[in-house]
């Protein structure tokens, strides 16, 4: 699981944060930032600059780039 803080206009504090499983979360091709997969299937494309953080055990952090 990993949990992503960023700006976000329309909530009151102007912050949003959301858990996600950890293989949900890839680089995002319409922004330069992340791209998370909901669980209802939706996507939420966040630009880097409105990312606070993303917290995550080590183990889901890491990449394997053996296989590209």
């Amino acid at each position: 699981m990993a949990k992503i803080a960023y700006e976000d206009p329309d909530d009151p504090d102007g912050r949003a944060e959301v858990n996600v499983d950890a293989d949900q979360i890839s680089e995002s091709g319409k922004v330069r930032g992340v791209r998370l997969r909901l669980d209802d299937g939706r996507y939420l494309h966040i630009p880097s600059t409105r990312v606070y953080w993303i917290e995550m055990r080590e183990e889901e952090g890491k990449v394997d780039y053996s296989s590209t």
